[in-house]
């Protein structure tokens, strides 16, 4: 049963991955939403025309802290504010190219390509342990692989995004040093590195099964 629900995820994590992203680069020449972070506050404005502008947050007087932009709440007891930081901010810019759609979403297409196929691999392991030889040959050949695509998938998707937010910056003429935000920085995802890590140490264990259960099968 495990087995077969990997294939179903797999297949449905990678279709669903590619899909998505090919869904994007139709919609060349429409917006695009990408990752930024502002490299000073001074100049970002908050809009509050329309309705009733008392229920709505305004950009208060500069607090001396660049990595943050402070709202004033309306109605707040003194010495209550908002602060959102800098490096999680949302650019959306129209007339997009088809490679800023696909970047935008390629981290879906690789992460869903890499549960695929670590899904796959997996499910090769299970079916062994199911069948009584959790040491057969090519099972640490399969974590290995897995390790793979988890370092892999995690990096790549983290790297997408940034690749993305630079070509809509430098097309929309906000990639020169004056701008006043600048493309999302690449973060190492390194939870995925210590599950990589991990997993290559069980296929070295796998590895050293085999070569036992061989040892013995050939004292039998």
């Amino acid at each position: 049963m495990l087995a077969g629900l990997m294939l179903f995820l797999g297949l449905a994590a990678a279709g669903g991955g590619v899909a998505y992203a090919i869904n994007g680069a139709t919609q060349a020449q429409a917006d695009v939403t990408v990752n930024v972070k502002a490299r000073t506050t001074e100049g970002l404005r908050v809009e509050t025309s329309g309705g009733d502008s008392t229920s709505k947050a305004r950009l208060a007087e500069p607090s001396g802290d660049d990595n943050k932009i402070t709202l004033d709440v309306p109605g707040a007891e003194q010495g209550s504010r908002l602060e959102a930081g800098t490096d999680a901010l949302e650019l959306r810019a129209w007339g997009s190219t088809i490679m800023e759609q696909l970047l935008s979403r390629g981290d879906s297409a690789i992460l869903g390509l890499s549960f695929g196929g670590g899904a796959l691999l997996l499910r090769g392991l299970l079916l062994s342990i199911a069948e009584g030889e959790p040491f057969r040959r090519g099972n640490a050949a399969r974590i290995a692989g897995i390790a793979a695509l988890t370092a892999a998938g995690s990096y790549g998707a983290a790297l997408t995004p940034g690749l993305a937010s630079g070509l809509v910056l430098e097309r929309v003429g906000l990639d020169g040093p004056g701008s006043p935000i600048t493309p999302s920085a690449f973060l190492a995802p390194l939870p995925a590195l210590l599950a990589a890590l991990l997993l290559l140490a069980v296929a070295e264990a796998f590895r050293r099964g085999t070569e036992l259960a061989q040892d013995v099968d050939g004292l039998v």
